[in-house]
């Protein structure tokens, strides 16, 4: 049970997105949801807090002061909630997500790396979707996301950020292999394997291939990076991944990954996300230092 009235959070989410059908396409609800909640808190304060407009929502002066309250409110009850979590037990839970492609094997070989120094912390790692993750930090859910991002996100602090462009992966010996960069057009004359629709990853794909002109049709959809390596390792199948999706699958020398000509899948970026103006835990911050420098490591 949250500690504070979930009508701050839609509140918020309009105030931040300046229109309602936005901030219900962030919260995952409803539109009408999101309107009955904002009438709710203007019947309860006895004002206007947003002014109607043809193209979305202005906050009043009202709005504005209601919205420093709602950020404190927020922001008092994930630290009451630290505090807590702190003086209850000598142990920490350090609760994470992340999108498959960097938590099916890279995260959790960080947790524990950092474990086998500090015994006393443990881990719950939610793996979902990149939006989903960055939304379970928003709201207190997650103490840290390492998620991959295609946009500016608000209510989150960008801890660390990183590029992390798509690469053309294919098994050791395929026609493509020996090549130092390759195009779109090339993957075309080999099986494509690609994520599903709701990662960066694919997401990125779509579009860059929509505005060529060249669609691809995949001969295999999956959300698991390792299920993926499977099926080009016994095949000529091509798949595009970012390095460190793959990165215990190159350090054993199981596939091959080869740059790609097109700059548009190079915009997306790895990042490190906290919740804005929230006071981690020590022992949490420990590990998003780490988690920090070990990405350091890798760009380095």
């Amino acid at each position: 049970m949250p500690l504070y009235d979930p009508a701050l959070r839609y509140f918020l989410a309009v105030y931040e997105s300046g229109s309602v059908n936005a901030a219900a396409r962030e919260l995952f609800v409803a539109a009408s949801a999101v309107s009955r909640q904002m009438s709710k808190l203007e019947h309860e304060t006895g004002a206007q807090l947003f002014e109607r407009l043809s193209a979305g929502v202005r906050p009043t002066e009202a709005g504005h002061r209601f919205a420093k309250y709602a950020h404190r409110a927020v922001q008092d009850a994930g630290h009451v909630i630290d505090e807590i979590h702190e003086s209850r037990s000598a142990d920490t839970v350090i609760r994470l997500a992340a999108p498959n492609g960097v938590g099916h094997e890279f995260l959790p070989r960080l947790a524990g790396k950092y474990r086998s120094v500090h015994s006393g912390a443990r881990f719950v790692l939610h793996l979902t979707d990149p939006a989903e993750a960055t939304q379970m930090v928003r709201d207190g859910a997650a103490d840290l996301a390492v998620t991959f991002n295609l946009a500016i996100e608000r209510g989150v602090e960008i801890v660390h950020s990183a590029p992390a462009p798509l690469m053309a992966v294919v098994r050791p010996g395929h026609v493509l292999a020996s090549y130092d960069v390759v195009g779109l057009r090339d993957l075309l004359k080999f099986p494509v394997a690609l994520n599903t629709p709701n990662t960066t990853n694919r997401r990125l794909i779509d579009v860059v291939t929509a505005s060529n002109g060249a669609p691809i049709d995949p001969v295999l959809v999956c959300d698991n990076p390792d299920a993926t390596v499977r099926f080009i390792s016994c095949s000529d199948a091509v798949s595009l991944l970012g390095a460190i999706t793959i990165i215990k699958d190159l350090e054993n020398g199981e596939v091959v990954a080869i740059p790609l000509r097109e700059k548009e899948l190079r915009q997306r970026t790895l990042q490190v996300q906290t919740a804005a103006g929230r006071r981690l835990p020590a022992a949490v911050q420990g590990f998003v230092d780490f988690v920090v420098a070990e990405l350091g490591c890798i760009a380095a």
